[in-house]
C-alpha cells in the first residue's frame, strides 16, 4: 500500500475513532443534563403539590388537613410532623444525591484531551466497598425514627379506640348498604331495643358532644369516613364495630365510603352534619314525629296514590305506609318497630332479599329536612350549601327539582345501579310527567 496508503488509513481510523468519542461525549452529556433536569422536576413537583395542597384544602371537603373534630386533631396531629420529617429525610437524601453527583462528575479524562462526561479507558476512579460506620448509621437511624413513630401511632389509636368517652346516652347504628347510609337513633342508648329515629344519608349530631357509633352492614363490606371528623371504619356484615365522632364546629362536612363495594362505591358518600345542641334538640324532637296523610282532593294526595302503588314497595314514611304495601299483612301504620330486626351484629332488615338484597331502602318520614338524596350524591336544594341554617332548608331551601324528578323518572341514569339484580333503584319510565309532579307534591311533605 506504501507510506502514503497506511498514512491515509491510519487518519480516517483516527478520524474515525474521534467521531466516535464525540458521540459518546454528546450522549454522556445529553443523559446528565436530562438526569439533572429530571432531579429539579421531581423537588419543583413535590414543593408545588405540598404547597398548593395547603392553599386548595378548603376547597376539597374529604381532606385530612384541617380537621375540625377531636378525633381528627388527634389524627392531624400524629401524621402532620410524620409528614415534617419525612419531607426533611426527602430532601436531605434529594440533596445528598445531586451533591454527589456535582462533587464525583466526569468533567474529562486525565490525560486532558477529554471533554466533559468521558474517561478515557482504563482511567476511572478508584472503586471502594463498604463503609461501617456510614452502613451502621444509615441503619440504626431509620430504626430509632421508626421507633418513635410507632410509639405516637399506638398512643393516637388507642385514643380513637376510646368509646367510652362520650356525655350523653344516645348511641347511633350507622348501617351500610349498597350504595347509601341509614342513621338509626337510639336516644337511651339501648341498641337492643327499636330505635327512636332512623334516617339517610346525614348524619346529624350535636357540636362538641363525643356521640357513639355501632357501625354494620346489611350486605358487602363498607368503610365509614367523614376525614375532618376521624378516621375510617369498616362495616362488615355479621359484625358491629365501636367508634365515636365529634366536632367542634358547626356545618356540614362529607365523607366517602372507603371499601370497594360495587358498582356505585365511588358515588356512596356521606355527610355529617353538626348543629348546636339547641339546634338538635328541636331537630330530634321534629325527626321523632310520624308524617300525615296529605288532604284528599291534593295534588299531594294524588302523589301519594301513585308512592303507594310504585315506591311504598320498599320506602317506608312513618305513620302512612304500613305492611299491606310491602306485600306484608297489617294495616297498622309503620312506625320505628319495624326496625327492630336490627338488635345485634346481623343488621336484619324489614324487607325480604327477593324485593332488595340490602333488604331496606332510605326511610323518607322527613326526607325534605335532609339536604341530599341519592346516596348523598345529589344536593336536594340548590342553595344546600349556602349559609342557609339546616332546620330552615325546608321552608327557605330551593327544591332541586329537575335532578329529583330525573332521579324518580330513571335512578340508574342519574347513578351507577344494578337494579336487576335487586341493588339500587330501578326505574320508573312508566310514570307520566304529571305523575312525577304529583310524587314531588307528596314528597314537599316530607318535613
Amino acid at each position: 500500500m506504501g507510506p502514503v496508503g497506511d498514512a491515509n488509513k491510519r487518519r480516517d481510523v483516527y478520524k474515525s475513532n474521534y467521531i466516535t468519542k464525540l458521540g459518546e461525549r454528546e450522549v454522556s452529556r445529553n443523559l446528565k443534563a436530562l438526569v439533572w433536569l429530571s432531579s429539579l422536576l421531581v423537588v419543583t413537583g413535590a414543593i408545588a403539590l405540598i404547597v398548593v395542597a395547603i392553599v386548595l384544602d378548603d376547597n376539597h371537603p374529604l381532606s385530612t388537613l384541617s380537621p375540625v373534630g377531636r378525633q381528627g386533631r388527634d389524627i392531624a396531629a400524629l401524621i402532620n410532623p410524620i409528614f415534617i420529617v419525612a419531607g426533611v429525610i426527602f430532601f436531605l437524601v434529594q440533596g445528598a444525591v445531586l451533591a454527589l453527583w456535582w462533587r464525583y462528575r466526569v468533567s474529562g479524562s486525565e490525560s486532558g484531551d477529554g471533554e466533559f462526561g468521558y474517561y478515557e479507558d482504563g482511567e476511572f476512579p478508584e472503586q471502594i466497598h463498604g463503609n461501617n460506620r456510614v452502613e451502621i448509621g444509615w441503619t440504626l437511624v431509620p430504626t430509632v425514627l421508626l421507633a418513635v413513630i410507632s410509639v405516637f401511632t399506638l398512643i393516637t389509636l388507642f385514643a380513637l379506640d376510646d368509646v367510652e368517652a362520650s356525655d350523653e346516652d344516645m348511641v347511633v347504628t350507622v348501617v351500610g348498604q349498597q350504595w347509601w347510609w341509614e342513621y338509626q337513633y337510639h336516644l337511651d342508648g339501648n341498641t337492643s331495643t327499636p330505635p327512636d329515629i332512623v334516617t339517610a344519608n346525614e348524619l346529624v349530631i350535636p357540636v362538641g358532644v363525643d356521640v357513639p357509633l355501632d357501625i354494620k352492614s346489611r350486605d358487602v363490606i363498607h368503610s365509614f369516613w367523614i376525614p375532618k371528623l376521624n378516621g375510617k371504619r369498616d362495616a362488615v356484615p355479621g359484625r358491629a364495630h365501636d367508634w365515636v365522632i365529634q366536632s367542634e364546629e358547626t356545618g356540614r362536612f362529607r365523607g366517602q365510603c372507603t371499601e370497594f363495594c360495587g358498582l356505585a362505591h365511588g358515588y356512596m358518600k356521606m355527610v355529617a352534619v353538626v348543629l348546636t345542641k339547641q339546634e338538635f334538640a328541636q331537630w330530634r324532637d321534629n325527626q321523632i314525629t310520624s308524617a300525615d296523610m296529605p288532604q284528599e282532593g291534593t295534588a299531594a294526595h294524588e302523589g301519594w296514590q301513585v308512592f303507594s302503588q310504585q315506591c311504598a314497595s320498599c320506602h317506608v314514611v312513618n305513620g302512612i305506609t304500613s305492611a299491606t304495601n310491602r306485600g306484608g299483612s297489617g294495616t297498622e301504620a309503620d312506625t320505628w318497630d319495624i326496625y327492630r330486626e336490627l338488635s345485634g351484629n346481623d343488621a336484619g332488615a324489614y324487607l325480604s332479599q327477593d324485593t332488595l338484597v340490602a333488604g331496606a331502602a332510605p326511610n323518607l318520614t322527613h326526607l325534605m329536612t335532609r339536604s341530599t338524596f341519592a346516596g348523598s350524591w345529589y344536593d336536594l336544594y340548590l342553595n344546600a350549601d349556602s349559609h342557609l341554617n339546616y332546620l330552615d332548608l325546608p321552608e327557605n331551601g330551593i327544591l332541586n327539582r329537575v335532578e329529583l324528578e330525573k332521579w324518580i323518572h330513571n335512578a340508574p341514569e342519574r347513578k351507577p345501579a344494578a337494579a336487576d339484580e335487586l341493588r339500587g333503584m330501578p326505574a320508573r319510565s312508566s310514570l307520566s310527567p304529571q305523575d312525577i309532579d304529583n310524587l314531588v307534591a307528596f314528597m314537599s311533605t316530607l318535613d
